[in-house]
């Protein structure tokens, strides 16, 4: 079963990923893969910050 992360925490991730940090680093400190990190940021801009939001 897939592990559930809570909208803040996405939030948290993909602040850090606008801040400068890569991918790879925040997968490397938090235990994520880059590539969700990556779909998490896009899924942010197209949500305009709310992934519970459905479009």
């Amino acid at each position: 079963m897939a592990k559930q992360y809570d909208n803040e925490f996405k939030i948290m991730i993909v602040d850090l990923l606008k801040s400068g940090l890569k991918a790879k680093q925040i997968s490397e400190d938090y235990g994520l893969n880059d590539g969700m990190i990556r779909r998490w940021k896009r899924e942010y801009e197209a949500k305009s910050g709310d992934f519970d939001k459905k479009r």
